[in-house]
């Protein structure tokens, strides 16, 4: 359990990561200076970091090394594991091509206000730079998809449109107010002029009470601290870092690469 809670996979689990890992990654070259930490070592030191992002010097410290090393560890495991976890990986049309109704609603995943990118990744609503991501799960609480990065000024309606969500979702799929007009169930909007019907309270409600669990299934991928409490790298390697992310979360939960 311990080493679960630190790693995010199992004993098991990353043993076979391990395995997987080996076949994509050349670790120590022959005739050359021994690397300062095992593969196992670096798996490790990657899934510590994309655990609980932990700063490359608190990571040198604890596996007695140099924050170059640990940098050079993380770049080189993480390019591996994007290739590693690529089975893992399925279409939005197979993801969501499952019976029953769906529950879908945007998360921001937040990062440092970079400059260079200007006002395209703050998002007004959070009040914060980041990253929109759509969270498509199902009514018991099983994620079905994480979708790519759009800038986090974007709403959720823009990047629903993006990545063509409407070919896959219907009326049948639960969303909040930020998803009316795209025709799905969300709950109607309270108006000023008149007071809202009682039977539209009890619809209200059950939409509100049911699409609870997308919030609860976002709050488990965020268990991922790299994804929660702010990404310090530069955004040139945001995309190969939630790519591994994604494909951690997916692989945690019980996907294999067969």
């Amino acid at each position: 359990m311990l080493h679960q809670r630190t790693t995010g996979l199992t004993p098991q689990q990353f043993t076979t990561l391990l395995t997987a890992l080996t076949a994509h990654i050349t670790w120590a070259k022959p005739g050359g200076r021994p690397p300062a930490l095992t593969l196992a070592q670096g798996l490790k030191v990657t899934l510590f970091y994309h655990r609980h992002n932990l700063t490359e010097e608190l990571l040198a410290e604890i596996f007695n090394t140099s924050q170059p090393t640990i940098s050079r560890t993380l770049n080189t495991v993480e390019k591996a594991l994007e290739k590693v976890f690529r089975p893992l990986e399925q279409s939005l049309e197979n993801s969501l091509k499952i019976p029953g109704s769906l529950v879908i609603d945007g998360t921001l995943i937040p990062t440092w206000n970079w400059r260079s990118l200007g006002k395209i990744n703050f998002s007004g609503k959070h009040k914060r730079a980041g990253f929109n991501h759509q969270v498509i799960c199902t009514l018991d609480g099983k994620l079905l998809a994480i979708t790519d990065p759009v800038p986090g000024a974007r709403h959720d309606v823009y990047a629903f449109k993006h990545h063509d969500l409407q070919k896959y979702l219907d009326e049948s799929t639960l969303a909040d107010k930020d998803y009316i007009g795209l025709g799905l169930a969300t709950p109607v909007r309270r108006s000023k002029a008149r007071r809202m019907p009682a039977d539209v309270k009890v619809v209200n409600r059950f939409i509100n009470s049911r699409r609870s669990v997308v919030e609860r299934v976002i709050a488990q991928v965020k268990t991922w601290r790299v994804l929660h409490t702010g990404f310090r790298r530069p955004l040139s390697v945001y995309g190969r870092v939630f790519a591994v992310v994604r494909g951690l979360v997916f692989y945690a939960a019980g996907r294999t690469f067969e």
